[in-house]
């Protein structure tokens, strides 16, 4: 039975997470019955408690009892707990009467009870200073005498006290109480010494086999609380036998104490408690050792981590109750403890400050994507361990004989403090650590740096420096005087200290300090200075940028100081995550470049890039950063919060299906890494709640397969959750339910049935509607259900017997059916894979899915596609697709991979994932069968090259991968789309390298090239330069027999006009005209204007090639006008005129003049006609227009223009009006400005033109302007940096070697340019 969790996160929300509530309660519970100062009792100004406090406090007392020790006295009163408030009544008012009078005694006065008859209680005295003193129970060493006893003052004399005006009687009855309390302390001193002898007892009187008796009554292994709670009961004795009993517990309690401490010893930490027990309930008082065992138990006995110190809390308060003292062992477990929780919390909450900062904000600003996270950082918020370790550590220092702690206890502790803040219980902490001589351990030095700085404290934190210093010296010259030096990290803390409190100078003078003092260090000089350098820079510098929100300054000192390659990543992984935790994309993505994919790093950075890329709305971004995730090894319960974002952009963009069915894939691989299952699963059903809820407040219906595959995820997490189930099943309709497998049927039955047959839905028309069909159909097959699903069938049938009694009397014949004794009966049990029964091996051209696929329905749509290459023929096909599936039949394999390329080409990414989703269902795959095999080849071949359409390379390489292990390839022609989709994709800049690898690759793969593939190779080649490249692999395509086309020519033509052979491109121009299977094309043609437009300077041949176009009837492009124009405008003679006619041009045929054919008249007048008014103004007219959007080729035009005609200083005026029209700077534009203020002799204001733009966006041209600019100002070391760099990013040397020559041999001196001042 399908397992239903109607409120499956109520208990991580509010119980399991609340207990840590409940040691608070312990703990002030204990402490109120001891007179130590860890109370919370005000005193006056004469140390006496407050009347109303007072009394308050013995009222708790009383009523804090456990029910043991209300059940130990009732066996001596009758009155079952009357006489206990008439007792109290009676002390408050002889208290008060005294306090009325104004007389002062030494501290306190004893009031005396009525005695009880067979019961003394146990005698507690408190020492005048508030010491603890143990109860010591009956004396053996003072025999009882009943007649000597003193009687107690019975209720009617203590009113005869109160009415007396004798002064001298009252005083005289108060002496008798002073001599009564002097002889009860004389009694307890001599006690204590003898109690304190060693004793040799005889532990015969216990055996072993008592223990373990004691051991099997008290049943299974307590928890401690309840061993905590638990009293012996103490019955009258007769008052001649106490000496004997006394003597026997001491005999039975050091034999508990043996074995307990054995067990402590051996860490069998589960067998503690129940041992006990056992001790209390048999009277016999723990001694400290005991205690220890117990709270070691509390710790390390397996129980829920937010349980541990609740627990320890528990022990401590049941110890001060019993008045047993603790002794310094016990201290130090427990200081630890809560010291250890303290800066636990401090991480935790930390942690969940970078969740709502990160995934939050959906809801509203600053809540968390989870309630859970919300009620658990209000938990943690009132956590108060570090104020208990506190007030514990003070008192035990306070109250009892020196104590000597170990130096971990010491750095827990003032670590604990430093990072919450308490400067003055840090300070405390360490002084009583250097009072009892113990060395220091180094780690705790640098939070308490920190905290001095946050205090504002720059001198205190200079002083701790100069602390360990001193220590460290001491150290070297072999002193043991600090514990595991930690001079790097000493040195980031106070850099950063100087940096938190505005004194950064500082901090660099310190540094440069630090550096200078290993000048003269010969051992290991390099490594010790780059640990320093990469400490320091990562801690403090970079750490200090990025909590002021300077993510420009942490980026430049992560690109220019010297680090070593892993921290330099680890800085870069830094940068990348705060800032887009804050939503800086430009400096997220730039420090995100540098990671590379198998960083440890970068997983952390990738999911931070992932949510802020959903919080923008860019799904095709958030797809590459979740494709790296999901390659990552780890995907533990971290990524709930990722997965449960994703799933909901996915659907909030209309991928409803992928988001659900991403979700269930990730929760089971969540499940499968986590050491934990329980935690886990209360986690995935909040987020499985929070993306049902998201499709509920966004009216959502998934479809059929993503709605079973959902439920599925449910099912394989433990259980349904109730209102996502229903959800789920709302949208299945009587045509969705037809097409539905076994299995997801057999599951849609159950859950559909258990929802009625619980209640759940009652008067449901919908659902007992979908329950009726999904039964038809369930008994219409005839095959039989399990038991399962029948006992469900029939508890619903139970609900809607009145309702609907054809249902009933249909499943009613289905059981009488003599057919089912035919079958089998065996047990059933849904499973999420669809079944598939195993196909035999058979012929190369057997089909298995032959029966089911409509072949004419296939050349429909794919007629479709070939004739309608639009949006509206794919609208067309997808109906035709749509009405093929509603039928129960497919159409054939190749359909689906046009599908796919016809839904890539319109950037249609949802669409593309739902047909694969779709043809997984259908198809799914079978590896013995060829056409199957050879049908999913075809499918795949279309899924990569889609990815590579729309930007998703990462995507392309999984399915390249999957096609590899089907034992097949990608075709030629998408491997040509490997190297087309080059530019946007790839990190490299040697374009053409990486091109001719992919070619490499897929001959490698046994892939025949094709035209298309050697187009794109020799285009790449053109680009970078490569002509004898181009014209070999020309040559090599004819060789193979491939015919060139006219993309073919156009490639080749245009790569030799890039390096100037014109002969040769005219005469390969001419071969292309005169080749029978010629296309016209107008990429040719526009590759010779353009050459002798730039490079030659022949109008006359710009026009003659125009002409040629026209006569072809080859429609120009929107690129053929805009160098109509550049001919015109620039070109002798120029004609200015005729330049502005091409708009009409352009317009005359049905089109639209774009922003480059303004930019090419803005830069013909300003550059060439050096008429800067009239660029102005055409620039102006355009923006006022309307119609143009401001687009960087315009500011281009007109920053070219500024600077041909001398007003560089005016360009900054444009800089902010580009700014505020959100176009961002491109590396043409910073050319061009940087040339410019070179020209001023500004470099100042080029370098911060060549700043802005990024490293990752500098073109070699921008390396080229800059070295100019350097070498203009005769700055010859920056140009050589600059050269550097540049040589850093692995360009082609022919297009290096131009910026080469410009620096000339300087370039020997470039390899020892040292980009990093350590100080700098």
């Amino acid at each position: 039975m399908v397992f239903v969790k109607p409120l499956s996160n109520f208990a991580r929300h509010s119980f399991g997470k609340t207990l840590t509530h409940g040691y608070a309660q312990s703990l002030v519970a204990g402490t109120q019955s001891t007179n130590l100062p860890f109370g919370n009792h005000a005193t006056n100004k004469v140390r006496r408690p407050q009347t109303a406090q007072l009394h308050t406090a013995f009222q708790n007392q009383n009523a804090s009892s456990t029910p043991a020790v209300a059940g130990k006295a009732g066996n001596s009163n009758t009155e079952k707990g009357e006489g206990n408030a008439d007792i109290l009544n009676q002390y408050y008012e002889a208290w008060q009467k005294h306090q009325q009078r104004g007389e002062e005694g030494n501290e306190w006065e004893q009031f005396q009870f009525t005695k009880l008859i067979g019961w003394k209680p146990a005698s507690v005295v408190p020492d005048v200073k508030g010491k603890e003193l143990s109860s010591l129970g009956s004396r053996p060493d003072a025999p009882v005498d009943r007649a000597g006893l003193d009687r107690a003052y019975s209720t009617s004399a203590v009113d005869d006290i109160k009415k007396a005006e004798d002064n001298v009687a009252e005083a005289a009855a108060v002496a008798r109480v002073d001599e009564a309390i002097a002889n009860e302390i004389t009694h307890i001193q001599q006690s204590s010494v003898t109690r304190d002898e060693p004793r040799r007892v005889s532990v015969s009187a216990v055996s072993e086999e008592t223990i373990k008796q004691a051991v099997v009554d008290a049943g299974r292994s307590p928890s401690t609380s309840s061993v905590l709670t638990t009293e012996g009961s103490t019955h009258s004795t007769p008052l001649s036998d106490v000496t004997a009993a006394t003597s026997r517990q001491d005999t039975d309690s050091q034999a508990f104490s043996e074995h307990i401490s054995k067990l402590h010893e051996q860490q069998h930490y589960g067998q503690i408690p129940p041992i006990f027990q056992s001790m209390l309930q048999q009277g016999l008082r723990p001694t400290v050792k005991d205690y220890n065992a117990l709270l070691a138990s509390a710790i390390h006995h397996p129980i829920a981590r937010h349980q541990v110190v609740p627990k320890a809390l528990d022990v401590y308060s049941d110890m001060l109750r019993r008045k047993v003292s603790p002794d310094t062992a016990f201290y130090t477990t427990l200081i630890q403890l809560l010291s250890r929780r303290a800066s636990d919390v401090t991480g935790m909450k930390d942690a969940l400050d970078k969740k709502r900062l990160r995934f939050g904000g959906l809801n509203g600003t600053g809540s968390f994507l989870f309630a859970s996270n919300e009620t658990e950082y209000a938990i943690l918020s009132e956590d108060d361990a570090l104020s208990n370790a506190v007030k514990i550590f003070d008192m035990s220092t306070a109250l009892h004989e020196p104590r000597l702690y170990s130096a971990e206890t010491y750095r827990l502790l003032v670590t604990a403090c430093a990072l919450y803040g308490r400067v003055e219980d840090m300070i405390r902490t360490y002084n009583h650590m250097e009072s009892q001589k113990v060395n220091p351990i180094a780690s705790m030095f640098p939070p308490m740096i920190e905290a001095f700085a946050k205090s504002g404290d720059l001198v205190s934190a200079v002083e701790c420096y100069n602390e360990y210093k001193a220590l460290a010296m001491a150290d070297d010259a072999g002193k043991l005087a600090i514990i595991d030096r930690k001079d790097n990290e000493v040195y980031a803390a106070l850099i950063k200290a100087y940096a938190m409190c505005g004194k950064v100078d500082g901090g660099h003078r310190f540094l440069g300090r630090i550096v200078d003092s290993y000048a003269d260090v010969t051992e290991n000089r390099k490594e010790r200075l780059e640990a320093v350098q990469d400490t320091v820079i990562l801690d403090a510098l970079v750490e200090e940028r990025l909590n002021s929100g300077d993510y420009a300054g942490a980026l430049r000192i992560a690109e220019e100081r010297s680090l070593t390659p892993l921290v330099r990543s680890q800085a870069m992984a830094r940068i990348s995550v705060t800032a887009a935790d804050h939503g800086d994309v430009s400096f997220a993505t730039k420090a995100y470049q540098y990671l590379a994919p198998d960083y440890p790093e970068t997983p952390a950075a990738a999911l931070s890039m992932l949510a802020l890329h959903i919080r923008l709305g860019n799904l095709d971004a958030a797809r590459d950063s979740w494709a790296l995730l999901i390659s990552a090894s780890g995907f533990d319960a971290y990524f709930i919060e990722p997965t449960a974002l994703y799933a909901t952009a996915l659907i909030r963009n209309g991928n409803v299906d992928e988001g659900l069915m991403q979700a269930r894939e990730s929760f089971g691989r969540m499940r499968a890494s986590a050491s934990s299952a329980s935690e886990i699963t209360e986690e995935i059903d909040e987020a499985i709640e929070f993306i049902g809820a998201f499709l509920t407040r966004n009216g959502i219906v998934p479809s059929p397969n993503a709605s079973l595959s959902f439920l599925w995820a449910m099912v394989e997490n433990g259980g349904l959750v109730s209102p996502v189930a229903e959800q789920m099943l709302a949208g299945l309709g009587p045509e969705d339910i037809v097409t539905l497998s076994r299995q997801d049927m057999t599951l849609a039955l159950q859950v559909e049935a258990g929802l009625i047959g619980n209640g759940q839905i009652m008067h449901d028309i919908a659902h007992s509607a979908r329950f009726a069909h999904l039964l038809d159909i369930a008994v219409g097959s005839g095959a039989p259900l399990d038991e399962r699903t029948t006992g469900l069938v029939e508890k619903a049938l139970e609900k809607l017997a009145r309702e609907r009694p054809d249902i009933v009397n249909k499943w009613q014949s289905y059981q009488q059916a003599p057919s089912r004794e035919a079958y089998s009966q065996r047990a059933f049990t849904p499973q999420p894979s669809p079944a598939l029964s195993a196909t035999p091996s058979f012929a190369d051209s057997f089909d298995p899915y032959a029966a089911t696929t409509d072949y004419r329905g296939s050349t429909i749509i794919a007629e479709e596609l070939e004739t309608r290459r639009n949006s509206a023929g794919l609208n067309e096909a997808l109906q035709r697709f749509r009405n093929i599936r509603r039928a129960g039949r497919h159409p054939r394999y190749i359909v689906y991979a046009k599908l796919i390329s016809a839904a890539a080409k319109e950037g249609r990414t949802n669409l593309i994932h739902d047909i694969l989703g779709m043809a997984r269902t259908d198809l799914p795959f079978l590896p013995e069968c060829s056409v199957v095999r050879h049908g999913w080849s075809s499918i795949l071949d279309s899924m990569v090259g889609a990815c590579l359409t729309i930007g998703r390379r990462t995507l392309a390489a999984q399915f390249h991968q999957e096609m590899l292990e089907m034992g097949t390839s990608p075709t030629a022609n998408t491997f040509g789309l490997y190297i087309t989709t080059l530019k946007d994709s790839t990190k490299t800049f040697d374009e053409a390298s990486e091109a001719v690898a992919i070619f490499s690759r897929a001959v490698s793969e046994g892939v025949a090239p094709s035209s298309f593939l050697y187009n794109a190779l020799i285009g790449k080649l053109g680009k970078a330069r490569r002509i004898d490249d181009c014209l070999r692999y020309f040559q090599e395509m004819r060789a193979a027999g491939i015919r060139p086309t006219s993309v073919t020519y156009g490639t080749v033509v245009n790569a030799l006009c890039r390096v100037s052979d014109d002969r040769f491109a005219e005469e390969l121009f001419d071969e292309m005209e005169s080749m029978p299977n010629y296309k016209p094309r107008p990429a040719p043609y526009n590759s010779l204007m353009q050459f002798f437009l730039t490079t030659k300077r022949d109008s006359s041949k710009v026009l003659a090639y125009y002409d040629r176009m026209q006569s072809r009837n080859i429609q120009p492009t929107m690129h053929t006008y805009k160098l109509l124009i550049d001919t015109y405008a620039t070109l002798e003679p120029v004609n200015l005129a005729a330049a502005e006619g091409v708009f009409d041009v352009i317009r005359a045929s049905g089109q639209r003049p774009e922003a480059v054919h303004y930019a090419s008249l803005i830069h013909a007048k300003g550059c060439a006609l050096h008429d800067m008014a009239g660029a102005r103004q055409t620039f102006d007219e355009v923006l006022a227009g309307g119609e143009i959007h401001p687009q960087a080729c315009l500011y281009q035009a007109l920053f070219e223009s500024m600077v041909a005609n001398h007003c560089v200083a005016q360009t900054e005026e444009i800089l902010d009006s580009m700014s505020a029209n959100r176009v961002e700077m491109t590396p043409y534009i910073a050319n061009t400005l940087i040339h410019g203020w070179a020209m001023e002799n500004n470099i100042e204001k080029s370098k911060a033109v060549y700043d802005t733009v990024g490293m990752e966006k500098r073109e070699p041209s921008t390396y080229e302007a800059m070295t100019r600019a350097f070498l203009t100002a005769q700055d010859r070391d920056g140009a050589l940096a600059t050269v550097h760099e540049m040589l850093s990013r692995g360009y082609p040397s022919a297009v290096s070697g131009k910026i080469l020559e410009l620096v000339g041999h300087g370039m020997s001196r470039a390899g020892s340019v040292v980009l990093s001042d350590l100080i700098a």
